[in-house]
């Protein structure tokens, strides 16, 4: 029996863990900047991005309660395997690769961004809309799809109130993510020595690159700290624009940043909206400055 009430992660553990470090209490920390500071705090990993029933949703089926939840505790059972397979091997197998991109559309439906960005346009006249280009790709033909909108299921989604069903459009969302993202190619860029990456609250830097009500269109890019050793990047390989070197270089391995690249790359991880920077290792920071 699951307790009425549980903790639930916003950001992995076993995610933070690679960029925190234990402290003098053998305590498992995390150094974060928040936007509206100019000093680090130190968090604790156990209860930093917790939220009691983030992600339960509302149902009298208890099997579909703690779906959501579920299905974030599978992909992050992977995560550790990824990162092993990059240090053993130097490249992505099928395996990792497979449960890379499932990590990374979970992470971006997880962050508080993206679920106040669906709240947004379900709250808008764009909400069916917005419903139909997220499940739509189920309908097997023209005929289902115009009935779409007459379905008992789209009706609950469409006719509730957004709190009340968030969490299930958020797993519509994931569905649609992921068969865009089935079609991206994932190179790894390590980190120089002594430069590692940065991470935040919203990990996965979305540059949608597109004008159209369209979410992962193909000149999409995405950028995800792995790790502080390993980054992803993410693109369509059949994308005509062809601007960021990036795109050239061989997909499932590793390839080494230099100045420019690390440089660049961090910028874009620190502009990525969210709540909190994650520093790697301990780090202290007052008034924008490193201290010792």
């Amino acid at each position: 029996m699951e307790p009425h009430n549980q903790d639930q992660h916003k950001i992995p553990q076993v995610y933070l863990k690679k960029f925190g470090y234990l402290n003098d209490n053998n305590q498992w920390k995390v150094s974060v900047l928040s936007r509206t500071e100019d000093f680090s705090r130190e968090k604790s990993i156990g209860s930093f991005t917790i939220e009691a029933n983030v992600f339960d949703i509302d149902s009298d089926d208890p099997r579909i309660v703690r779906m959501f939840e579920r299905l974030n505790g599978d992909l992050e059972n992977q995560y550790n395997s990824i990162i092993k397979d990059l240090d053993d091997s130097g490249t992505l197998s099928d395996n990792s690769y497979a449960y890379l991109l499932q990590l990374i559309g979970n992470l971006i439906v997880r962050s508080d961004y993206w679920k106040e960005t669906v709240s947004d346009i379900l709250n808008t006249d764009a909400k069916e809309t917005f419903l139909n280009i997220i499940i739509g790709h189920h309908c097997k033909n023209k005929e289902e799809f115009i009935d779409l909108k007459n379905q008992p299921f789209f009706r609950l989604l469409a006719d509730s109130n957004v709190p009340e069903v968030i969490n299930r459009v958020l797993l519509y969302f994931l569905d649609h993510l992921m068969v865009r993202l089935w079609e991206f190619e994932i190179i790894i860029v390590k980190a120089q020595e002594g430069k590692s990456w940065w991470t935040s609250t919203n990990p996965i830097v979305v540059h949608n690159r597109t004008d159209k009500f369209e979410i992962m269109a193909k000149d999409s890019e995405l950028y995800f700290p792995l790790s502080p050793q390993y980054l992803a990047y993410l693109h369509f390989p059949g994308s005509a624009d062809k601007e960021n070197n990036l795109r050239k270089l061989g997909p499932n391995q590793i390839h080494e940043a230099d100045d420019e690249l690390n440089s660049r790359i961090q910028q874009l991880i620190l502009k990525n909206p969210a709540e909190f920077v994650i520093c790697a290792g301990r780090v202290r920071i007052r008034n924008g400055e490193f201290i010792n």
